[in-house]
């Protein structure tokens, strides 16, 4: 699957909108002439929007996301794999527990997300410190190995031992804490 964010090159029936039990908003992605964006939200919690986009089909070991993405100040583009999501009474299809993988201006991130008894907790896996230069596009990729997540930014790899990896789930991308862009996403399986 490539989806190109530009406008009138995808539809919003290649994907789900989808949001995290932990916030009761339910903003859209805005749609700019090359890629999609999060926008500053004052009627959301973290002031930002907040939002997932989710493969309809479930992938397991061998399948890989890429994205191309840009953040300002304190935004996150995201890869995400969540095992399941639900549509919610308020219409809104949700997602508890999932992983992600986090670009931001100070580095990459690995953190585990899990709903328990109606409760959202979240655990960090890994954190890698470095500079990485806002409003320039970035290539994310997230590749499951039995046992592993391969974690890829702009050509640098590293692995993640993770023993806990759902055998099916659904792949997608997150913008929050602030400004994202993301301009593609390919999921090859």
């Amino acid at each position: 699957m490539k989806v190109s964010f530009e406008r009138g090159k995808w539809s919003e029936k290649d994907l789900t909108t989808a949001y995290s039990f932990r916030f009761t908003e339910t903003p859209v992605f805005t749609q700019l002439d090359d890629c999609i964006t999060t926008c500053v939200n004052k009627d959301h919690r973290e002031g930002f929007d907040n939002i997932s986009l989710l493969s309809g089909e479930k992938y397991g070991v061998g399948a890989k996301a890429t994205i191309h993405c840009a953040f300002e100040d304190i935004g996150c583009p995201e890869i995400i794999l969540v095992p399941e999501a639900e549509l919610c009474e308020d219409g809104a299809v949700r997602y508890g527990a999932c992983f992600e993988l986090v670009l931001w201006k100070n580095g990459i991130n690995v953190w585990r997300h899990y709903r328990e008894e109606g409760r959202c907790f979240w655990h960090k896996r890994l954190g890698m410190r470095f500079s990485n230069a806002e409003n320039k596009i970035h290539e994310l990729s997230l590749e499951v190995q039995e046992q592993a997540l391969v974690l890829t930014l702009n050509g640098q790899q590293t692995m993640l031992r993770t023993e806990d990896l759902p055998k099916q789930f659904h792949l997608g991308i997150t913008g929050c804490e602030g400004i994202v862009r993301i301009y593609d996403m390919t999921i090859d399986a």
